[in-house]
């Protein structure tokens, strides 16, 4: 290389290396005990979802998307998704009826009986049934925050809670909401274990139904996996009535753990 294109090439890194980086807003620390109560009021305000979805799974480069996916919601207690094929057929279903989960893989009549290890079997990453269950819905599940936790707010008016349980730190961003009964909406939820990232899960394209501000669009990321799970409903009911029947025992041949 000639001196003159070194020279050149050192001058662009250098200039580079000036430009200065988007800031973030500043945040002001806040009681976080109204924050706590709103994110509280809108998990109480969720009863039930039923809807269908696109989900697309992405894991260390490859990726699978399921056009027809059914998902059953009772609040965070029970959960059912069930994909289909073009002709209808079933081809892959989870049911968690609050005590025991089953799995269906695609492709077989096996039904897999799973102790909280189903969805890592699943999805290659170790996310627990009630994580998946609130996040499908824009919330984050039942927490008992300690002294430790904390709350910070921006001139946009968004906030982050910062949620402590020992090792486990939960940070919400949370924004306003436009829902008659909720004061505010979950916009993403990080979970941390000793200082390290666990999931992330993101809430995008909210729409309001039943006084209910659903994301239409939900992003998670498990980094260390190198997993990316996005689930986009096309069709979605909020607070409908929701059957037992939905979380009856899948059909098919049982097959060992």
């Amino acid at each position: 290389m000639r001196p003159r294109s070194i020279t050149f090439l050192f001058a662009v890194l250098i200039l580079s290396a000036c430009i200065p980086k988007k800031a973030e807003l500043p945040m002001t620390e806040v009681p976080a005990a109204p924050l706590i109560q709103a994110i509280e009021q809108r998990r109480q305000t969720f009863q039930s979802l039923k809807g269908t979805a696109v989900v697309r799974v992405a894991k260390r480069g490859h990726s699978r998307t399921l056009e027809n996916v059914g998902i059953v919601l009772d609040g965070q207690k029970r959960l059912r998704i069930e994909a289909f094929g073009p002709l209808g057929q079933s081809t892959l279903a989870l049911v968690w009826d609050g005590q025991e989960m089953q799995l269906r893989l695609p492709d077989s009549n096996k039904v897999v009986r799973t102790g909280p290890w189903g969805l890592e079997r699943l999805l290659g990453a170790g996310i627990e049934v009630q994580e998946l269950s609130a996040a499908l819905s824009g919330n984050i599940p039942e927490t008992d925050p300690t002294d430790g936790t904390k709350a910070f707010c921006g001139p946009d008016e968004s906030c982050i809670v910062e949620l402590v349980q020992g090792e486990t730190v939960r940070r919400v961003r949370v924004s306003p909401a436009s829902g008659q009964d909720q004061h505010i909406s979950i916009t993403s939820s990080e979970l941390y274990h000793s200082g390290s990232l666990v999931f992330r899960a993101r809430f995008e394209q909210p729409e309001t139904i039943s006084n209910y501000q659903v994301p239409t669009r939900v992003i998670i990321e498990c980094p260390d996996k190198k997993l990316t799970l996005t689930v986009s409903y096309d069709q979605v009911d909020v607070n409908a009535p929701v059957g037992d029947e939905a979380f009856q025992p899948l059909e098919g041949e049982d097959a060992l753990q």
